[in-house]
């Protein structure tokens, strides 16, 4: 069981990686580094169970709670640049905005 979970958060944190390096919009960057921070907790978590050291547990899923706060402020992020500059690209932020 343990080297299926271990399996699966290698092919998260590869497919975060992949989602990450190769991409330009911001929403699939931001969802890309959700899906590597959780592969790691998924790794730590499993390796956690693997060992018998279960009341490390309480740290994972408190590294849970923090991620789900920080990707509710990375999308309110996004909400609020894209309803000043119509962009969905961050390169192109600096381009529609007034700075008046």
């Amino acid at each position: 069981m343990f080297e299926i979970e271990l399996l699966f958060a290698i092919a998260l944190f590869s497919v975060g990686l992949y989602g990450v390096t190769s991409k330009s919009d911001f929403l699939r960057i931001f969802f890309s580094l959700e899906m590597l921070l959780n592969a790691v907790i998924l790794m730590l978590a499993s390796s956690a169970h693997h060992l018998g050291m279960t009341q490390n547990l309480a740290v994972a899923y408190m590294i849970i709670v923090i991620a789900t706060l920080e990707a509710a402020a990375g999308v309110l992020i996004f909400v609020v640049a894209n309803k000043l500059t119509d962009k969905i690209i961050p390169d192109q932020f600096n381009e529609g905005a007034d700075y008046e």
